[in-house]
């Protein structure tokens, strides 16, 4: 029997037991690359009962998404990029929230969680057809990232006493749909698509706050679809120095244990110091480190090493000061690239996307192929990575 095979929860808690299975689903995760661990956590995600019960419906999404009519047809598809007519779709309601978690846990290769704080979740479509051109999910920003915070000069004082975390987010979502993503670089198409108009004006009806600048990620180094987009600063990597973090059947059972056992050192770690605005984030690497704590685990034993890609995209002229608290709000300058919004958008990625699509096109490379999740749903591990890990990152 593998280890998921085990039953991690009982009636009576056995304190080394768990302590085994945890540290052996730990030793798993280690032993794999990136693309691995990142595919297996999605197919922990799509076995949840959730997906299972809702597998026919999820199915029925799969025709919301864009697709060229004839992709192997040069002169009709270079048209229909060209009349497509990108904008943003901010959901705010419960069923719409539904909706968009099951499409991005079916187009996106990661693993989707919601973490506490501020969540802004968007869809991108195109406005001519009403088709999905890809998603994002806007986050409370991370609290300490160095390349970011050396970029913009911050320091303790002025992310959380004067409350300048609160203008930036992290776009902890930047998908496309694909043919779109690789034969037309949809993906730069998206990650744009964080920065217009109607994003900024929403966070600030919502939250209060000016939106000065949105970070992101990248899943397997620094050169990634973000590279060579106007509105992106790749400001270097990041240290690579998160915890592998254990299946949730593992973590769940140590989550509350600790809540039972360790109440005073939970509340400590799990709530926003005082005097200091905003949601607390990190919640999940705070408790893993709780975690590994009382079990005696070496937590650097246990670092992914999986550096990633940072980048930021700094919407002002005169921003980062703004974020040291050296000027008041009245006196940012918006760059005239976020001004312009879409239409900046539209005049850059379309010819991008139109010399990429020809290239492939005369190359005979184009990949004609949807990528949906859904016969992952209800399989298991081995043949959803025959399946899918050669794709992973491509």
């Amino acid at each position: 029997m593998q280890f998921w095979d085990a039953q991690p929860s009982n009636p009576q808690f056995d304190f080394d037991t768990q302590k085994r299975a945890l540290i052996d689903n730990m030793d798993y995760l280690a032993a794999m690359s990136v693309e691995e661990q990142t595919l297996y956590k999605k197919w922990v995600e799509l076995q949840d009962e959730s997906m299972i019960k809702n597998k026919s419906q999820i199915a029925e999404l799969y025709d919301i998404q864009w697709k060229p009519t004839d992709i192997n047809n040069l002169e009709q598809t270079i048209k229909e990029i060209e009349a497509l007519e990108p904008y943003v779709e901010i959901v705010e309601d419960d069923r719409g929230s539904t909706k968009w978690t099951y499409i991005r846990k079916m187009i996106h290769t990661m693993g989707f969680t919601a973490n506490p704080g501020r969540n802004v979740k968007i869809n991108v479509k195109d406005r001519t057809s009403g088709k999905l051109l890809g998603q994002i999910s806007l986050a409370s920003d991370v609290t300490s990232m160095a390349v970011r915070d050396n970029y913009i000069g911050w320091t303790k004082e002025n992310k959380f006493k004067d409350g300048k975390l609160n203008h930036t987010t992290i776009a902890s979502t930047i998908v496309c749909t694909q043919p779109l993503g690789y034969n037309f670089l949809g993906g730069k198409l998206v990650a744009t698509m964080t920065t217009v108009p109607e994003v900024r004006e929403f966070w600030k009806e919502k939250y209060g706050q000016t939106l000065i600048g949105v970070g992101t990620t990248s899943l397997y180094g620094i050169h990634s679809q973000y590279n060579g987009i106007p509105h992106f600063k790749t400001l270097g990597e990041s240290a690579g120095k998160i915890s592998i973090k254990p299946d949730d059947k593992y973590y769940d059972v140590w989550h509350q244990w600790l809540k039972e056992n360790k109440p005073v050192e939970y509340k400590k770690n799990t709530t926003q110091k005082e005097g200091i605005e905003g949601p607390i984030s990190g919640i999940k690497q705070r408790i893993l480190t709780m975690i590994f704590k009382e079990l005696g685990i070496k937590q650097s034993s246990y670092h992914h090493g999986f550096k990633r890609g940072v980048y930021f995209a700094q919407m002002y002229d005169n921003g980062n000061e703004f974020l040291r608290n050296e000027i008041s709000e009245d006196e940012l300058v918006l760059k005239q690239k976020f001004a312009e919004g879409v239409d900046y958008i539209n005049r850059w990625w379309k010819k991008k996307a139109i010399k990429r699509y020809t290239k492939l096109h005369s190359e005979n490379r184009l990949k004609p192929e949807h990528l949906y999740y859904i016969d992952g749903i209800g399989t298991d591990w081995e043949s959803f990575k025959s399946n899918y890990l050669s794709d992973v990152g491509r």
